[in-house]
């Protein structure tokens, strides 16, 4: 029996607004919630809801959407397509559907003119623009009976964030503005908006707004109202929240207390207020320097690619390695501001002297980035080298690392770049301090991160 715990996540599944947005620390249930919202009504003919990650592979990355709903929908008869859509043939007529759809770009949002959608979700809102949430909002209708809701979890992220900083305004009566944490009393409370000269007004009741901006000797749903209201209400939630997960995985609040500051606010505390600050990201008072390497289980040379000669961004590879007990050693950095010819020669001369040691280029969205990538690939023929797409902001990229820096995992070998490195790291993320090592070191850590028992030697 599929049940909500009580609290926040029996709110969510129980309220009636239209809009119900489920979010703050990590760990409290809403893709679960989510998951469970969406087969709602799926005893209903006809229905059909969709589910919104901003790229697919979020969808079918391990433990992600597509996973749980394996844990949930079978036992409601549900059937898995290779679409990544679940058909509930059970159900009378038309069998309901519930599919998992990307909106990886702005113009995706465009292929769904023209649909139905009786149930609307979005996992992870602040992924997603203000105009793809409210395009996507007039798809929010259908003919099988069901009342069109939307329904959407998130983490918090500040206002001035420039994807996500519309939900963070949005749902700001609901946050107490000094600390960035939601209010208890005001969780679950409901609230009206209509949409005038491109502003949101905010009223208590579906008859304040019709009363100063329609029609109140009419219905809402008559014919001739001049406005319709939209219920919205924000739930917050809270690790503490989902006693499942804390019994199965005791140590997962350890691990939200191990991110770098601004990511620990977020997902631990639930704090919208919460901003990338220099000296926060990077706790550099953590790295240890070591006079040599210990043997590892294998490194990683990853590149940051500029080309210009003497001026703009850095070009910089930065050898990365791991031991058994999964320590990094920073090992390495080539850093030049060179053009394309002499930077070429760099990386393989680098690539040579480095012997057993895999590398990794990033790849610019576009046929240009990807033309790019295949030449340095042919170049370094012989080598264990791939390409890595880039589709996440800076911060997003590099907090795997930094909550590796920020917990002591994280050496470096002795050498003159060492204090260069650290000012930077220090500095990240501050405009107009280069973080050329920071992208190169975020991609050699990712490569690193699930490296296999198998040692290799360090010439």
């Amino acid at each position: 029996m599929l049940r909500p715990h009580s609290g926040p996540q029996q709110q969510f599944i129980d309220t009636d607004a239209q809009i119900a947005i489920y979010g703050g620390q990590a760990g409290g249930g809403k893709t679960w919630a989510l998951l469970a919202e969406a087969a709602r009504y799926i005893h209903v003919p006809g229905y059909g809801a969709v589910i919104f990650r901003r790229t697919s592979p979020q969808i079918t990355n391990e433990g992600g959407l597509w996973d749980e709903s394996m844990a949930i929908y079978p036992q409601l008869d549900g059937v898995p397509l290779h679409t990544l859509d679940w058909v509930f043939s059970k159900t009378a007529g038309c069998p309901a559907n519930i599919g998992f759809r990307h909106l990886q770009y702005e113009t995706d949002k465009l292929a769904w003119q023209g649909t139905q959608i009786a149930m609307l979700g979005f996992d992870e809102l602040t992924h997603f623009t203000e105009s793809q949430f409210f395009y996507l909002l007039s798809r929010n209708r259908t003919t099988c009976g069901v009342t069109p809701y939307v329904r959407a979890t998130t983490n918090p992220t500040c206002a001035d964030d420039p994807i996500g900083g519309w939900v963070n305004r949005l749902i700001a009566w609901w946050i107490d503005q000094e600390t960035g944490l939601a209010i208890p009393n005001r969780s679950g409370k409901v609230r009206y908006f209509i949409r005038r000269q491109g502003e949101l007004i905010w009223g208590d009741t579906q008859d304040e707004l019709l009363s100063r901006y329609g029609r109140a000797d009419l219905g809402i749903h008559h014919k001739d109202q001049t406005v319709q209201p939209k219920s919205l209400t924000f739930i917050p939630a809270a690790l503490s929240d989902n006693p499942t997960l804390i019994e199965k995985d005791p140590t997962y609040r350890a691990n939200l207390e191990a991110l770098p500051e601004i990511d620990r606010q977020r997902l631990a505390e639930g704090n919208w207020n919460a901003k990338v600050q220099s000296g926060l990201f990077f706790k550099v008072a953590q790295l240890e320097i070591v006079q040599a390497l210990p043997a590892v289980l294998g490194c990683c040379r990853a590149w940051d690619l500029a080309a210009t000669e003497g001026a703009g961004d850095w070009t910089v590879g930065v050898k990365l390695c791991r031991d058994r007990q999964k320590n990094f050693y920073i090992a390495d950095i080539q850093r030049g501001q060179w053009e394309c010819g002499y930077r070429d020669k760099v990386i393989r001369l680098t690539s040579d002297l480095d012997g057993s040691c895999t590398i990794r280029i990033p790849q610019d969205p576009g046929a240009a980035g990807k033309s790019e990538t295949q030449r340095l690939i042919k170049m370094l023929a012989g080598h264990d080298v791939k390409a890595l797409s880039i589709s996440k902001s800076k911060e997003a990229r590099a907090r795997g690392f930094a909550s590796q820096v920020n917990v002591g995992n994280v050496k470096l070998l002795a050498a003159d770049w060492n204090n260069g490195l650290i000012q930077r790291l220090n500095a990240f993320p501050t405009r107009g301090i280069p973080d050329d090592e920071v992208d190169a070191l975020a991609d050699a850590f990712q490569a690193l991160a699930e490296l296999k028992e198998l040692v290799v030697a360090i010439g």
